[in-house]
């Protein structure tokens, strides 16, 4: 039986290990190489040739560009090569990152072994895959965006979130924490809230959350 060959990219030796003897365990599935930044991911994947490589996006820590930068390197480079994000994240807006950058599927690592080998064979099968607990924020998606496309932009879940924290006091700093994100890209949730509110600081930017009774 010929087998899907996988390269493992993750910052974490030991996810790297469990990852990979959980994979092995699979008749038709082998791992041919790991990666511990975005960048050896990219190389392995040119000197290893493998069918899918299952990338997680925070490399390192809580820095989700890292991931999607390789994703983005790997899918123009070698278009034969099936990009399956595997991550901790269930965040909508990485979920998006994620497929904007030419990711097949994305699946989050409390998934069952089960279904991170079945999702292996859809991603080598030329199938999409998304995890179970981010279907709900992807048709939430499509629902606002049809009900909302004629009164402009609205706040993602994500930048409800946000929202919610500015509300309560939090610095960007807490924000980052709370959210297991960069403070670069809770400066870049900040500025589109702002954008899509009409404010310019944090204090109208909570005003105007409760006029439109996004803030309760």
């Amino acid at each position: 039986m010929a087998q899907i060959r996988v390269l493992i990219a993750d910052d974490v030796a030991l996810h790297r290990e469990l990852l990979g003897k959980l994979l092995d365990r699979q008749p038709d599935i082998g791992v041919v190489g790991e990666a511990a930044s975005p960048n050896e991911a990219v190389a392995a994947t040119g000197s290893l040739a493998p069918d899918v490589v299952l990338m997680d996006l925070r490399m390192p820590r809580h820095d989700p560009q890292g991931g999607i930068q390789a994703v983005r390197q790997i899918v123009a480079r070698y278009p034969d090569v099936k990009v399956l994000v595997l991550t901790e994240s269930d965040d909508d807006a990485d979920v998006r990152a994620a497929a904007l950058a030419g990711s097949i599927g994305y699946i989050v690592k409390s998934a069952k072994a089960a279904e991170i080998a079945e999702a292996v064979r859809a991603a080598y099968a030329g199938k999409g895959w998304l995890d179970p607990s981010v279907t709900a924020y992807v048709l939430h998606d499509y629902r606002r965006a049809s009900r909302e496309s004629a009164s402009g932009p609205r706040l993602t879940q994500t930048e409800m979130r946000v929202l919610r924290l500015i509300a309560a006091g939090k610095t960007t700093g807490d924000i980052a924490d709370h959210l297991f994100i960069a403070e670069k890209t809770v400066k870049n949730h900040l500025a589109n809230i702002y954008h899509k509110l009409g404010v310019r600081n944090r204090s109208h930017a909570v005003s105007e959350g409760y006029r439109q009774g996004l803030l309760k």
